[in-house]
């Protein structure tokens, strides 16, 4: 008979190794429960759950229990006993002495609570085990895994069973509730901006959704060559401006790359010139083919973008392929910090790994699920928004009119259910100038001279006017309005600015306190 764990049989023979575990609680509680179930259940149901057991048959009977309550059933061992008589949890055991054990258990319905905390408690310590054993097992094993790849493991496992501990927060009361958004408006109301989140840095984003909201997964997609990269990297660095401590992932450029393009954007300049040294702005020599190098007051524009730089509470994280739970991490170290962490920027999300479980013989749609899940988690453990970007699909670029739209978020239904708002960003003036680029208009059939000759003067009216503009729509939003606003881009130094901004002023303005 072993339907309850021996201790004895367990590989680590000393006391200190044994898998946590406290069967007396769980047979306390179960023998409450049998006693009088309606009274009990209500008492500890938000507390533990049939997974939560180390007695196999005892979450068995748990869930018995719970789901003939939850029924409008009683719960006692007349109705519960005969569908173990036979259970294959119980391994052969007698059904009615593991009963009466239960029963016999019993000490009192006070203590409720106690034996389900004390079994929850008892099962966070036999997960926390069983990752670090099995960590263990991996380190006597060299050759099999590299110590990155066990790191990433503990990582992922602590953050599985973070995701269970949040089902014993306290319950809160709607006055309560209410209470807190109160308090929350009263200090927007306060601040100049205006908002309650975290700034985007671009004045048309803050009074379209008042700010990234803390505890928020966003998502903001987009198609290739339509800038996502350009404005993640300038909404982290105008946070950051405001006195905001940024975390910075990018799995598709280097940390000199991204510089590159915030240096460009400080000087004016092409992030070209700041690549190669070279002059942009002006043509090639005509005899060499050579550009000149940059000019001095150039190079001190870039020294000065450095500087301005320097002040700013941003780290970038430029490692490729990481996994939520080792972007995690290093968010939470940073968290655990005087200055703390106030937002987290994500680019992009499929270029984020997923767990080990899920490589091995998992789709896309999976992994993404995951992921989206796992940075909603992150956003709401450490309380501070994570924006992710995210490349939408090819069906966007195909249809006449190219404005993205929620169906558009790539290989996953779980990207849009998980974010709590989901911006797009959109150019039109790139598919109106690659069509120009390729050559002439195709002209419909039937279509007059006439008619072709107007359709190709407003597509080069349009591709005039659309120019430097940019389209942000907001299309989901939990928390406001859907619609859409505007922003400038500049091409030649890959850079966003609010429509009316004047484009020879600093890239970003600092008004928070230096880091």
């Amino acid at each position: 008979m072993n339907h309850i764990p021996d201790p004895g049989l367990s590989p680590f023979r000393t006391a200190l190794r044994e898998r946590p575990s406290n069967t007396p609680a769980e047979q306390a509680l179960l023998g409450g429960l049998l006693v009088d179930s309606r009274k009990c259940l209500p008492m500890v149901e938000d507390i533990v759950e049939p997974e939560h057991f180390y007695v196999p048959v005892y979450g068995e009977i748990y869930a018995e229990i719970r789901r003939v309550v939850q029924s409008g059933g009683v719960a006692a061992p007349p109705t519960i006993m005969p569908k173990f008589r036979h259970h294959e949890a119980l391994d052969g055991a007698d059904a009615g002495k593991v009963f009466a054990d239960l029963l016999g258990a019993f000490v009192g319905i006070p203590s409720m609570p106690d034996y389900a905390q004390a079994i929850r408690e008892a099962w966070l310590m036999r997960s926390i085990f069983d990752v670090c054993t099995e960590a263990g097992d991996l380190c006597s094993k060299p050759g099999l895994r590299t110590a990155e790849d066990i790191r990433d493991h503990v990582e992922t496992g602590l953050l599985r069973i973070a995701q269970g501990c949040g089902e014993n927060d306290p319950l809160v009361s709607l006055g309560s509730a209410i209470g807190m958004a109160i308090a929350e408006g009263r200090e927007a109301a306060t601040r100049e901006d205006g908002i309650s989140g975290v700034t985007w840095g671009y004045k048309a984003l803050d009074r379209m959704t008042a700010g990234l909201q803390r505890g928020d997964l966003t998502l903001l997609g987009a198609r290739p060559a339509m800038g996502k990269t350009a404005l993640g990297l300038g909404i982290a660095t105008r946070a950051a401006a405001a006195g905001n401590r940024v975390l910075f992932w990018s799995g598709e450029m280097h940390a000199r790359q991204l510089g590159a393009r915030a240096g460009a954007a400080w000087a004016g300049l092409s992030t070209l010139a700041v690549f190669t040294g070279r002059r942009w702005d002006i043509p090639e020599d005509i005899v060499t083919g050579r550009r000149e190098p940059l000019a001095d007051y150039q190079w001190r524009d870039l020294e000065d973008g450095e500087r301005a730089a320097a002040t700013l509470p941003l780290e970038i994280d430029h490692r490729a392929g990481i996994s939520v739970a080792q972007l995690r991490a290093r968010a939470r170290r940073m968290a655990r910090q005087k200055r703390g962490l106030d937002l987290i920027v994500a680019d992009y999300i499929a270029l984020l790994r997923g767990s080990d479980a899920l490589r091995r013989g998992a789709n896309l749609n999976e992994v993404l699920s995951e992921i989206s899940a796992d940075l909603k988690l992150l956003a709401s453990e450490l309380n501070v928004p994570v924006l992710a970007l995210s490349q939408l699909s090819r069906d966007a670029a195909k249809r006449e009119d190219k404005t993205p739209a929620l169906h558009d978020l790539r290989d996953s239904g779980a990207l849009e259910q998980n974010a709590a708002t989901v911006i797009f960003l959109h150019r039109e003036h790139y598919y109106l100038s690659k069509v120009a680029a390729d050559g002439e208009i195709p002209r419909r059939a039937n279509e007059s001279a006439s008619d072709y000759d107007a359709r190709c003067e407003l597509h080069a009216a349009m591709t005039r006017d659309s120019k430097g503009k940019a389209t942000i729509v907001v299309a989901k939003s939990r928390h406001g309005p859907t619609g859409t606003c505007g922003l400038q881009f500049d091409d030649n130094s890959t850079w966003f600015r609010d429509v009316g901004e004047d484009p020879r002023s600093p890239a970003w303005t600092q008004t928070g306190p230096e880091f």
